[in-house]
C-alpha cells in the first residue's frame, strides 16, 4: 500500500513539473499583455471563489486603512491585490524564459543601482530586506540580471522533484539557494563573502521574533536580519520589484539602513527590527495592493508569547526536578 502511495505521490508531482514547464512554453510564445491580462483575470476569478483568502484580505485591509476607507473601497483594494498576485505570476513566468539583458529590463526601470554598488565596493556584503510585496518571486533572477553576487535562504519542498525545479529556476546567474537548517556561521561566511542575501521579515512565523508596530499593532516579526546586521559589516538596503502602470515594473534599491550597536544585544535586536520593519512598511503604504493583505499579519499576539515562555519555563523545571528524582534514587 504505501509503494502505491508513493507511486501516486510521484506521478502527481511529475505532472505538475510537467504542466509548470508546459506553461513555461505557453508563455514564451504568447504576447506579453496577453499572459498578464490572462493572470490577472484568474486573480480576478480567484477573488470569488476562496471565500476565505478573500474574508481575511478584507478583514486585515480593513484593520490597516478601516478609519480612511470606506468597506466599498477596502473591497476594490482587495479584489486588486488578488488581481495584482495574478499578474506577479504572469511578470515571474514571463522572466523566467528570458536571460538577455536587454529583453529581460525592456519594461523594468531600475532605481537606487549606486546603494548596492557603493556597499559591494566597501565590502562586508548586503542584507536585502525585500517585503512580499509586487513580483517579489522574481527580484532573484532580477539582481543577478544586473551582475550582483546573491542567494536568499529558503525551506525546501517536500516533494524533491518539485523542490529541484524551483530551484533551478531560482539558481540564475549565480544566485545560491542557502536551505533553512544551514549553520548561522555559513550564512555569515556567505555575507563576509560579499554577496547579497535576501531576507523576508513581513510575516508572522514560528522563527524567533519580536514584536514591532505595523499599521498601529504589535506584529510578530523575524529578528534573523537584525541578528546578522549585527554580527556582520553587512549593509542593510530594502529591494523590491513592483508594477508600475501600463505593464510596466520598477525595481527599487532603497537607501542603506543604518544599524545601531549599543552594545545591549536585546536592546539592539529590538531596535533594529522595529527600523527594518518600518522601511517596509512605508513600503507597502505606497504599494498597498501588492501586499499580501491574505496573510494573517497580526496572529501571533504578546498574551500567545507569554504562554509559551511559561509553558517553556513550567517543562525546564519539571525536567529538573524529574532529573534530581533520577540523581537521588540513584544514591548520587
Amino acid at each position: 500500500m504505501g509503494r502505491f502511495r508513493d507511486f501516486g505521490k510521484s506521478v502527481k508531482y511529475s505532472t505538475i513539473v510537467f504542466f509548470m514547464d508546459f506553461l513555461l512554453f505557453l508563455v514564451k510564445i504568447l504576447p506579453w499583455k496577453w499572459t498578464s491580462g490572462l493572470c490577472a483575470g484568474l486573480g480576478w476569478l480567484a477573488w470569488y471563489l476562496v471565500k476565505g483568502e478573500r474574508k481575511k484580505t478584507i478583514k486585515n485591509l480593513t484593520i490597516a486603512y478601516g478609519e480612511e476607507k470606506s468597506p466599498k473601497e477596502i473591497r476594490q483594494m482587495a479584489r486588486e491585490v488578488f488581481m495584482n498576485l495574478g499578474r506577479a505570476a504572469a511578470e515571474l513566468a514571463i522572466k523566467l524564459t528570458i536571460d538577455d539583458e536587454k529583453t529581460y529590463f525592456k519594461n523594468i526601470e531600475v532605481i537606487g543601482k549606486e546603494h548596492p554598488l557603493k556597499a559591494y565596493e566597501k565590502g562586508g556584503g548586503i542584507i536585502n530586506i525585500v517585503p512580499h510585496i509586487g513580483c517579489w518571486e522574481g527580484l532573484a533572477k532580477t539582481i543577478t540580471m544586473l551582475g550582483f553576487p546573491a542567494g536568499a535562504v529558503a525551506k525546501p519542498l517536500q516533494n524533491k522533484k518539485l523542490d529541484n525545479w524551483v530551484v533551478r529556476h531560482r539558481e540564475f546567474g549565480g544566485f545560491k539557494v542557502l536551505p533553512r537548517g544551514i549553520t548561522y556561521k555559513a550564512i555569515l561566511q556567505f555575507l563576509k563573502q560579499n554577496n547579497s542575501l535576501g531576507m523576508l521579515i513581513d510575516q508572522d512565523t514560528s522563527v524567533k521574533g519580536v514584536f514591532v508596530d505595523f499599521y498601529g499593532k504589535p506584529a510578530y516579526t523575524p529578528i534573523g536580519a537584525a541578528m546578522l546586521a549585527l554580527d556582520s559589516d553587512a549593509a542593510v538596503i530594502a529591494a523590491v520589484l513592483v508594477r508600475d502602470k501600463g505593464n510596466k515594473y520598477k525595481f527599487i534599491f532603497y537607501e542603506p539602513m543604518e544599524v545601531t550597536r549599543t552594545g545591549d544585544r536585546k536592546r539592539d535586536l529590538q531596535e533594529n527590527t522595529e527600523r527594518f520593519h518600518k522601511e517596509v512598511e512605508k513600503i507597502i503604504r505606497q504599494y498597498p495592493t501588492q501586499w499580501v493583505w491574505m496573510h494573517d499579519r497580526w496572529k501571533t499576539t504578546p498574551e500567545m508569547i507569554e504562554t509559551r515562555e511559561r509553558e517553556k519555563q513550567e517543562m525546564r523545571r519539571k525536567r529538573r526536578e524529574q532529573m534530581q528524582k533520577e540523581k537521588a534514587g540513584k544514591g548520587e
